[in-house]
């Protein structure tokens, strides 16, 4: 557990109107922090939410009426927050004080910028550590919430990560699968890809899966490729014909959400769209390998993690196990 900048209670001493969150994670890790962000909505219900963050992650949450603004932290400006006194001027921020109190979701490192922070926006700041060591059961989400309800925050049980699109996103992607797909077919979206190569489940698994996948009447099978997926796909190209599979490349979260609402089924790896799908509330197959499940799986009724191992060569026992899971579906007439 991670104690507050000073050891202190989270006490604003004034209605709080305004809140400023830092979550400068991926994908993934903001999906797991939603837990906590509405946690801290819940417990400030009038305050809207000024985030320090990469803008194309919190896009996801854009629709939310909490969400003031979203300051890109990739920008330059912010770098003296993050030395020793480093100060920014306030109109930088695009808000005006009082801002109740600051949420820094960071490791040990990113104490100074809420230091910082507290400093500039004459604010309390509480840092949330993000990321929880080794602890048997204990989800990230699970993590970060404990450490709120321990400042006084409530917090617990965790809030559900639940991801809404925006009203333009929604009517664009159910468009789009309008127009992609036939009356009587089913959408199952496939992301063989992550950020992360070692995640990244046996090539052999997925043509086998997506395979079958192509076998099955009144199905349509959807692939997701992001930016960091190029080498995966360029084995699967080399294996199998996607002449009929619908390319789903680079697109913009809110809307890929949008078009995730419409699909029967999604089978990922541990990846920030696997979160992305499940937060979404599809039923969602995620497949772990050397990452522990307890620790980073989505969580959800709708989600299944089946495990793999790195040293096993061959994928045929994870490739049935998906197979059991998926069948209930792919044999239901829609």
């Amino acid at each position: 557990m991670v104690p507050s900048p000073a050891g202190r209670r989270f006490s604003p001493a004034i209605p709080v109107t305004s809140l400023f969150l830092v979550n400068q994670g991926a994908v993934g890790d903001v999906i797991l922090s939603l837990p906590a962000v509405e946690a801290i909505h819940n417990a400030f219900p009038r305050a809207r939410l000024t985030f320090l963050a990469n803008p194309s992650t919190l896009e996801i949450i854009r629709g939310r009426p909490y969400v003031a603004t979203v300051l890109d932290c990739r920008s330059s400006r912010w770098a003296p927050l993050y030395g020793k006194g480093g100060r920014v001027a306030l109109r930088s921020f695009g808000i005006s004080r009082p801002v109740g109190g600051i949420f820094v979701f960071g490791r040990p490192s990113s104490q100074m910028l809420a230091e910082n922070l507290a400093a500039v926006l004459e604010a309390p700041a509480q840092r949330i550590d993000p990321f929880p060591d080794p602890v048997p059961g204990l989800s990230v989400s699970e993590y970060q919430c404990r450490q709120l309800t321990a400042v006084g925050v409530p917090a617990l049980p965790p809030p559900p990560a639940v991801i809404a699109p925006t009203p333009e996103d929604e009517i664009e992607a159910g468009a789009l699968v309008r127009d992609l797909l036939m009356p009587e077919e089913r959408l199952v979206l496939i992301h063989p890809g992550s950020g992360g190569r070692e995640k990244i489940w046996a090539p052999a698994g997925w043509v086998t899966l997506i395979r079958r996948l192509l076998e099955q009447p009144r199905l349509r099978l959807g692939l997701i490729r992001g930016p960091a997926d190029d080498d995966i796909f360029r084995r699967l190209h080399e294996r199998l014909e996607l002449s009929q599979v619908l390319a789903f490349h680079n697109l913009r979260l809110g809307f890929l959400a949008g078009i995730m609402g419409h699909a029967a089924f999604y089978i990922g790896n541990d990846s920030g769209i696997t979160h992305l799908a499940a937060a979404r509330g599809v039923p969602t197959i995620a497949l772990f390998g050397p990452t522990d499940p307890r620790i980073w799986a989505p969580p959800g009724p709708a989600v299944q993690v089946i495990r793999w191992r790195q040293e096993q060569l061959d994928p045929g026992a994870e490739t049935e196990r998906i197979w059991e899971q998926l069948a209930r579906i792919v044999h239901e007439t829609p």
